[in-house]
């Protein structure tokens, strides 16, 4: 042997090409044992079978595809923030309260301080209001839970229930109209190219916007690899020198922020602060959450997956509303479901692995 020099182990005809296509059909398996292609996949299974129902000629209607991705929108908002707490191995129970306090919030403000200051200086100090008064609510839950050691569940449990006692207290538990501003409105129920080939309802571009930074977040800073290391070991990650508490912060501040929101486009979406508004819709949330294949137990998660998870929720509730005579009563079985047979795969999946 030469010094210096390389020697090139010479490959077995065709080896390069066998290699390729063993890299090809790994990337095709693991596709197809994802939680995101099997979210798409049920969600092309019913949109397929509609035609073969009733309510075929309603479900495809261009009016009831822009509420549909209107409402995916809306429930994505807050449920990516439900994803970021899950990946850390918490929980926020309080969004469906802080959607409805939030809107009361932000009505409140608005018609108050609109004879003085006029409706757009009133509607800035709205959703200041609002995004000041959500991440104070997200650092408070943080602290006790790192802090204090108290459970995720038991904070946002009793946040769930102050916040929903404010939102009636705050107006003797009446609504407060927003049909004034039509500005405000616009947030949830305009449309971006109206009137073209491929209308966009402005939730939506709000939507993907949280996501897009969301996923980078998650994926490409730090504060996002040490969100996932937290959900998997949070006490290897505290003795490595990760300050666990500021993650907290950022993901229970992330998930009210968005929460907070949504609160603003649900009241804008509704035409009013509702005391009422909001019930229910943090199980709507953990569902996508977990539908789209996070962890309750922490570590795992992605965006792209709860966006499909909220896709799935919507598009059976308009089905089930389009389809059945009493939806409502049905919406709490559609939810249970799907989060009980999202966690029993979630459960399958680690057994084969393990």
């Amino acid at each position: 042997m030469i010094l210096g020099s390389t020697v090139s182990t010479p490959q077995p005809p065709g080896g390069t090409g066998r290699a390729a296509s063993g890299l090809w059909l790994t990337a095709a398996r693991r596709l197809l044992m994802s939680r995101e292609f099997s979210v798409v996949l049920v969600i092309a299974v019913v949109c397929l079978a509609m035609p073969f129902t009733s309510a075929r000629g309603s479900f495809f209607s261009d009016r009831n595809m822009l509420n549909l991705t209107r409402q995916i929108a809306l429930l994505a908002i807050f449920a990516i923030g439900e994803t970021v707490v899950i990946i850390t191995a918490g929980i926020d129970l309080s969004l469906g309260s802080l959607i409805a306090f939030t809107g009361m919030l932000t009505a409140l403000t608005v018609t108050r301080l609109d004879p003085t200051l006029g409706p757009g200086p009133a509607i800035v100090i709205g959703l200041m209001a609002v995004l000041i008064a959500s991440g104070l609510i997200g650092a408070v839950h943080a602290t006790l839970i790192h802090k204090l050691r108290l459970p995720p569940f038991v904070v946002t449990l009793a946040s769930l229930l102050i916040l929903r006692s404010q939102s009636l207290v705050a107006n003797d538990q009446l609504p407060v109209t927003l049909e004034a501003y039509p500005s405000l409105l616009y947030l949830a129920n305009g449309t971006l190219f109206e009137g073209s080939a491929l209308p966009i309802p402005v939730p939506v571009v709000i939507m993907a916007m949280v996501a897009v930074a969301m996923s980078l977040l998650l994926m490409r800073a730090r504060i996002g690899r040490y969100v996932y290391s937290v959900g998997s070991n949070e006490t290897a990650t505290q003795l490595s020198g990760v300050n666990v508490y500021r993650v907290k912060l950022f993901a229970y501040g992330a998930s009210a922020l968005l929460g907070g929101i949504a609160g603003v486009l649900w009241a804008a979406y509704g035409g009013q602060g509702d005391p009422l508004a909001g019930q229910s819709y943090e199980l709507d949330a953990v569902a996508a959450s977990v539908v789209g294949g996070a962890d309750l137990m922490g570590g795992r998660g992605s965006v792209l997956g709860t966006v499909l998870g909220a896709t799935l929720l919507m598009v059976i509730f308009s089905a089930i509303n389009l389809t059945l005579a009493k939806p409502d009563l049905w919406r709490g079985t559609v939810v249970g479901g799907i989060l009980l047979m999202a966690v029993l795969t979630t459960a399958i999946q680690q057994r084969r692995a393990g």
